[in-house]
C-alpha cells in the first residue's frame, strides 16, 4: 500500500549486491545558544545520531537518508548517502524527499484550523463540503474521515483498477471514480480501516472551504509561516532543486521507483519535505504554534470503537508507547520512499527519518536514533518454553482485515510459528500470559485475547486486529 506501510516480515538476508555509498555529507547542525556547553551537547547529540544511522547506512538496501532530530533546544539536520544513485549525488540536510502518509497530519491540522475558525465542524457531513461524492445514503462525517472510520473504500485497495492508472495525472472526479462503485467496507463509525480516499476527500474539503488549491493552502498556512523551506507539494513535471530520486529493489538489483502521477496521493500523501523540516513541524505542532492546545489534544486522542477496541489512531497521528513512554508518531510509504516521524513530549524529543529506498526502514532508523539520543534501552524479548495447551489454543488461520492479510499460526518443534500469505514463516517468542514477540524483531508484538480467538499485532507504530477465521 502506498502512502503508508503494511505489515511485512522481511527476514535478514545476505545479498551479494552491495550499494557503494558516498561518505555522508552533513548539513551544518543548528542549535540555540552560543555557549561552549551548548556546543558540547550538540556535538554529543550529532555523534549519537551518526552512530545510530551508520548501523543502517551500509546495509545493502540503503541508498540515502534525510534525518532530523530535535532534542530539547538542539536541532540536528543531516543528509546521508545518495540523493541520486545514477549520478552519485550525495544527500544533504536540504534534500527534499517524498514523505508519503506523514502528509496526513498536515492535512488534519489544516482541517482543525478550519474547525477553530468555525468554518467546519467535526460532525458535519461530508456531503456539505463535497456533494459530488456519492455516499449511497450513508452519512459520513468529517471526524470519520480524519480517524479512518468512514468505511469508504480506499482507492489504494482496489487492486488492478488502480494499478493500471498509477502513472497518470488524474482529476478529482477521475480518481474518485475508482471507488464510486465499491461497497463500503463497513457502516460509518462502526469499525476502523486505513483509508487514503478519506484523506483525499479532506483535501477536496479544504480546497472548497478555502478557495485555494491544497498545495497553495499548505504553503500559506503552514510552510511559509513556520519557515519550512523544503516542505511543499511534489510534482511529476516541475523541476525541483535538490529533490531525491526514489528507489526499490528487484531481487538484488537497484531500480528506479515506479511512475506515480502526483495528483493521486494529494492530501493523503503528496508532500515533499526533509528530516529537519519535519522535526521543526513536529515541535511547532505539539507546542501550540499550529493549532490550539485543545485541537492538538483532539488530534492525538485515539478513537475507541463502539466495540471498545482502541484503534490507537487519532487525526493523522498515532498514539502509542515507546520504551514505556507516550509516543506520537506516523509513518509513510510511497513509490521509492518510506518515512517515520515520532515525538516523545516527555523527553522533548522529535525524530524524523526519510529513506529513498523502499526496503530500508525509516522507522527502524528513527527508533534506533531515539534509543541512542535519549539513552533508552531497546526491547529485549524473553523466549519462554510454551505449553502444549497454549499452542493448541492459538494455532489456526487468522485474517487482518485492515491490511487484507491472511496469517497462519502453526506449531513446530514446540514453538509457535506465524506465516503471512506469500511470506516466510517465523517463530514468535512467548513473553508470558498471551504476549509474544516476533523472532525477527522483538519490537513486533502479538497479544492474544484470553479466549484465543484474536490477537492484536503491534508493528510499525500501528495496532492491527487479527481475527481467527
Amino acid at each position: 500500500m502506498v502512502y503508508s506501510a503494511r505489515f511485512m516480515h522481511r527476514p535478514c538476508r545476505s545479498l551479494a549486491f552491495l550499494l557503494v555509498l558516498a561518505a555522508p555529507l552533513f548539513a551544518q547542525a543548528s542549535a540555540s545558544g552560543p555557549s561552549a556547553l551548548r556546543a558540547s551537547a550538540l556535538g554529543d547529540l550529532a555523534e549519537r545520531v551518526d552512530a545510530a544511522v551508520h548501523k543502517h547506512l551500509h546495509k545493502p538496501t540503503a541508498v540515502g537518508l534525510s534525518v532530523g532530530v530535535a532534542f530539547g533546544a538542539d536541532l540536528i539536520e543531516k543528509g546521508y548517502g545518495l540523493a541520486d544513485a545514477e549520478f552519485e549525488v550525495p544527500a544533504d540536510g536540504a534534500t527534499a524527499f517524498r514523505i508519503g502518509s506523514i502528509t496526513k497530519q498536515f492535512t488534519a491540522a489544516l482541517v482543525m484550523k478550519c474547525v477553530e475558525q468555525g468554518r467546519v465542524a467535526l460532525e458535519d457531513p461530508l456531503a456539505k463540503f463535497v456533494p459530488s461524492f456519492a455516499t449511497n445514503g450513508k452519512t459520513v462525517t468529517v471526524r470519520q474521515l480524519l480517524d479512518h472510520t468512514s468505511g469508504i473504500k480506499s482507492y489504494t485497495d482496489v487492486g488492478a483498477k488502480w494499478e493500471k492508472v498509477q502513472p497518470l495525472e488524474l482529476t478529482h472526479d477521475e480518481l474518485l471514480a475508482l471507488v464510486a462503485d465499491e461497497p463500503f467496507d463497513f457502516e460509518p463509525g462502526s469499525d476502523w480501516r486505513y483509508n487514503n480516499t478519506g484523506y483525499y476527500l479532506l483535501g477536496m474539503l479544504l480546497e472548497n472551504v478555502s478557495g485555494k488549491t491544497y498545495a497553495q493552502l499548505l504553503l500559506d498556512e503552514i510552510a511559509t509561516p513556520l519557515g519550512l523551506t523544503r516542505t511543499r507539494y511534489d510534482s511529476s513535471r516541475e523541476v525541483i532543486k535538490n529533490r531525491a530520486q526514489g528507489y526499490q529493489f528487484e531481487g538484488r538489483s537497484l531500480r528506479n521507483d515506479g511512475a506515480l502521477g502526483m495528483s493521486q496521493p494529494f492530501a493523503a500523501g503528496a508532500l515533499l519535505s526533509s528530516g529537519g523540516d519535519l522535526v521543526r513541524w513536529s515541535r511547532a505542532l505539539s507546542s501550540g504554534k499550529v493549532v490550539t492546545a485543545a485541537s492538538y489534544a483532539r488530534m492525538t486522542t485515539p478513537t475507541v470503537l463502539p466495540s471498545g477496541r482502541d484503534t490507537h489512531y487519532a487525526f493523522g497521528l498515532v498514539r502509542d508507547e515507546f520504551a514505556g513512554k507516550v509516543r506520537i508518531q506516523h509513518g509513510g510509504g510511497i513509490h521509492g520512499f518510506n518515512s517515520f516521524l515520532l515525538c516523545i513530549e516527555e523527553l522533548g524529543l522529535h525524530v524524523a527519518v526519510v529513506s529513498n529506498s523502499e526496503q530500508l526502514s525509516a522507522m527502524r532508523v528513527a527508533e534506533d536514533i531515539a534509543y541512542a539520543v535519549a539513552g533508552l534501552e531497546p526491547p529485549k524479548a524473553a523466549d519462554k518454553p510454551t505449553t502444549k495447551e497454549l499452542r493448541q489454543k492459538l494455532v489456526g488461520d487468522y485474517e487482518i482485515a485492515d491490511l487484507d492479510l491472511a496469517l497462519v499460526v502453526s506449531e513446530e518443534d514446540e514453538k509457535l510459528m506465524v506465516q503471512a500469505k506469500g511470506q516466510s514463516a517465523f517463530p514468535i517468542l512467548w513473553q508470558g500470559e498471551f504476549e509474544f514477540r516476533a523472532g525477527f524483531d522483538p519490537s513486533v508484538k502479538l497479544v492474544w485475547k484470553d479466549d484465543g480467538t484474536s490477537f492484536d499485532l503491534h508493528q510499525g507504530g500501528g495496532v492491527f486486529e487479527a481475527k481467527r477465521k
